[in-house]
């Protein structure tokens, strides 16, 4: 079986963000990645460097919001190892789309500040930023909410990879993230 992988991320600090999309953009390479392979990133939506990502931020932010605002949310959102491994390039890329579609979907297009697929890990994954903006407003809580709503997202993310043969994995599992080293 293959499963649907997705992370989501609050962020309330620009100077945590700017590192983040620093990350993103390879500007600051993670030591899991492979630089030979650097070559095969793609930046699929919005600016291929830190500074213009970071400058798409701060004109989707209100000028008015709380101090402890969520100013952005970050998505890494993928498929078991083995999904890759023997996936054609036509069901890769239909994953992009379908990923970007379910984020759409949640957030609308207008708020998704970044996406950016990585080919140079272990496991291909998509990278994306969005501004959780709701009736101009930060609310973050709108979108992710609390375990429940999380856990729905999971779902709902899942069933639009099914077609895929990428299936949700375990409901309450008390499996964990594990950044790499």
């Amino acid at each position: 079986m293959h499963f649907a992988v997705m992370r989501a991320d609050k962020v309330r600090s620009a100077g945590h963000l700017a590192n983040l999309v620093r990350h993103a953009t390879r500007e600051l390479p993670p030591d899991n990645a492979d630089p030979s392979l650097k070559h095969l990133n793609r930046t699929l939506a919005g600016a291929a460097t830190a500074d213009g990502g970071m400058g798409a931020f701060r004109e989707l932010w209100p000028t008015k919001r709380r101090r402890d605002a969520v100013l952005a949310i970050e998505y890494v959102m993928s498929a078991s190892p083995e999904w890759w491994e023997q996936a054609s390039d036509q069901h890769k890329t239909d994953f992009v789309h379908s990923s970007i579609r379910w984020l759409e979907g949640k957030y609308g297009a207008e708020n998704i500040v970044s996406v950016t697929l990585h080919r140079d890990e272990v496991t291909p994954h998509l990278s994306v930023f969005v501004v959780p903006l709701k009736e101009g407003k930060l609310n973050a809580s709108k979108f992710i909410g609390n375990r429940s709503q999380m856990a729905e997202d999971q779902t709902t993310y899942a069933a639009s990879l099914k077609h895929l043969g990428i299936v949700r994995g375990i409901e309450k599992s008390q499996a964990e993230h594990v950044k790499p080293s």
